[in-house]
């Protein structure tokens, strides 16, 4: 992927709400397909009340959805669970960075080094049935999934590399995927489902993640899962209770991008997932918000990860010279053999290279509120790549 760029336009202080009808009924895929009961009748239990009068109909067919595979859950249940609870892990390695930096790109170079293995897009978004049912979810959705992701046009498929974010959203409430559904409640979420402040909060989502890379593991085999969530970034004290030698990977971009960017996600994608309706000035409130709690937990928890164990850089130095960051990111990391390695990421690389990115503008009054809001953590950033230089 190289630095050829396609303008987006200006990008205005609020993001363009577009929901029309075709939207209402387009359920191919969602989200909260791949839900058990408890998960998704516990999700509505206590957000229901907030679901706009047109998504009745959403809501009525992931229902009849999540009921319908009960049975396909039962079983693999019955199959798997002791197997799974007996299953011993390694610790993960992390891709962090906030939504927008570069972290799927990274995902899916990386995942081409086979000692590695990661959560797949069937696998993510049907976490309790894909041991007893993969081949037919991977049929179901190739059909289901465009060929390329409505945010930024890199390529989608049911095998390639997935956050597991998504699989968290149907395991339990403690996702921010669940924040996609009640946009309007995004904020509160995110302190919820991603700052982990509840203490029974944090031990839920802790036992889900390692169940998943459990049921990965038992899957794949005693590989190192290459695990990629934004907002992992944080979740670094949460994660390191659970696996305390994981290794880190933590991408950053150039703020203004990433508002922009983040603003042009959420106008593909809420349409997509969301259970109400909601306004741009929202969605906008909830961009400025999210960066900066984020960004500042990280701060202040990236000193608990145990050196060698933290790889940190840039985009902007990654988009171009990805072999040789990844280069130096298996040295500081002390992942073996990355020669073997760089021929099957060099093809990944050279798979991108004709990708256009999103270029932005944005106008005096949104940068100037981007810098109040942002500052510090811009500030620390900087401080950060010049001990790094």
């Amino acid at each position: 992927m190289r630095s050829r760029k396609q303008p987006a336009g200006a990008a205005a202080p609020f993001v363009r709400i577009d929901i029309g009808p075709r939207v209402y009924w387009n359920l191919r895929s969602h989200a909260a397909f791949g839900a058990n009961s408890r998960s998704w009748f516990g999700l509505l239990w206590r957000h229901g009340r907030g679901i706009s009068l047109r998504f009745v109909p959403r809501m009525m067919v992931i229902t009849l959805t999540v009921l319908a595979s009960t049975p396909a859950r039962s079983i693999e249940r019955w199959r798997f669970a002791k197997r799974i609870k007996n299953t011993p892990v390694q610790d993960p390695i992390f891709i962090l960075g906030h939504p927008r930096s570069g972290t799927t790109y990274l995902h899916y170079i990386l995942s081409r080094d086979p000692r590695f293995a990661f959560c797949a897009v069937y696998e993510s978004l049907m976490p309790w049935v894909f041991l007893s049912f993969g081949r037919p979810l991977r049929a179901i959705l190739r059909r289901a999934l465009p060929a390329t992701r409505p945010m930024d046009n890199l390529r989608m498929g049911a095998e390639l590399p997935k956050e597991e974010e998504f699989a968290m959203a149907c395991m339990g409430p403690g996702s921010m995927v669940t924040g996609y559904f009640f946009p309007r409640k995004m904020a509160a979420m995110l302190d919820r489902y991603v700052l982990l402040q509840d203490p029974s909060d944090k031990r839920e989502w802790q036992a889900h993640l390692l169940y998943l890379v459990r049921k990965l593991t038992l899957k794949y085999g005693p590989r190192p899962l290459l695990l990629k969530s934004p907002w992992n970034t944080a979740r670094v004290k949460e994660i390191l209770e659970v696996f305390p030698n994981a290794r880190f990977i933590h991408i950053h971009r150039d703020p203004y991008t990433v508002f922009a960017s983040t603003l042009r996600l959420y106008e593909k994608t809420l349409p997509l997932l969301t259970l109400q309706t909601y306004g741009a000035e929202e969605i906008e409130n909830f961009v400025l918000h999210g960066y900066k709690v984020m960004m500042e937990k990280f701060h202040r928890e990236k000193g608990l990860i145990p050196p060698g164990r933290l790889v940190e850089f840039s985009y902007e130095e990654f988009i171009g010279n990805e072999l040789n960051v990844l280069e130096r990111t298996y040295a500081q990391l002390g992942l073996p053999d990355f020669a073997g390695a760089r021929p099957l990421l060099e093809k990944e690389v050279i798979a991108h290279d004709g990708y256009v990115t999103n270029e932005y503008a944005l106008d005096p009054a949104t940068r100037v509120r981007i810098q109040r809001e942002w500052g510090a953590v811009m500030e620390r950033m900087l401080a950060d790549n010049r001990v790094r230089a």
